[in-house]
């Protein structure tokens, strides 16, 4: 069994687990015993081997037996910035494309996004998908820990292109470039993708993007929905990962 734990507590030689969901699943689903073993990643590049130790109700203890550090394929990091849909569908949109590689998420607040998030329910939020974040990683295999964001409203986020080789708008605008024509002469490591809301992106928040250097990229003569336009971009670049 594979399961995360913070760098903050793992030691030369020990690793102890404070998460209540975590000792929860491994004392009482699982029903693991002292002398289990367990993998355990700390998102960091580190995975360790181990054996349970100690299982008391506040944490489990474990004694490493080994540890290797490995690499992830960075021959093309992706961050996704992505407007918030309705209903839960943020939620799939962080699972997969954490599966699908995505090293960044940034949850957008653009001029046309419905979804009000309130401040005091911002933090909330963000642990959640932290938590969606992890857990995918755990399923899938991941070593670095996908970061994610808090909201960030639209104009903020503009700011980070400068960070990367190129950035790309998905748009239903006539001049927006076929996004296969785009990557088939980018030659860098790093990509953001801002994909808006129902009902795409304003003319302005386009304008805006352009003017810093974002490119308009069209994903084909259907309209989208911003979960599939989501994992339909990420899943393209992934296979131009996989395939250079």
């Amino acid at each position: 069994m594979r399961i995360y734990c913070p760098p903050e507590n793992i030691s030369k030689n020990t690793i102890t687990i404070l998460d209540k969901g975590q000792i929860r699943h491994l004392s009482q689903v699982m029903r693991l015993k002292v002398g289990g073993e367990l993998r355990i990643f700390d998102g960091q590049s580190r995975e360790y081997e181990c054996v349970i130790s100690a299982i008391a109700r506040d944490r489990v203890t474990l004694a490493i037996q080994g540890v290797r550090k490995i690499g992830e394929d960075k021959s093309l990091s992706i961050s996704l910035a992505c407007a918030i849909p309705k209903r839960a569908k943020i939620d799939f949109i962080i699972e997969k494309s954490v599966e699908l590689g995505v090293d960044r998420i940034i949850p957008l607040r653009t001029e046309r996004t419905i979804v009000k998030i309130e401040p005091d329910g911002a933090q909330r939020k963000l642990k959640r998908w932290q938590a969606i974040a992890r857990e995918a990683a755990k399923q899938c295999g991941r070593i670095i820990l996908p970061v994610v964001d808090p909201v960030t409203p639209f104009k903020e986020a503009l700011s980070k292109i400068r960070e990367y080789d190129l950035s790309l708008i998905p748009n239903l605008g006539a001049d927006a470039q076929n996004i296969n024509e785009i990557m088939g002469n980018f030659k860098g490591r790093s990509v953001i993708i801002f994909i808006g809301p129902e009902g795409d992106f304003s003319e302005s928040e386009i304008a805006l993007s352009k003017a810093a250097g974002a490119r308009g990229a069209s994903l084909g003569d259907l309209t989208l929905k911003v979960d599939t336009a989501a994992i339909a971009v990420v899943s393209f670049l992934r296979f131009l990962r996989l395939s250079s």
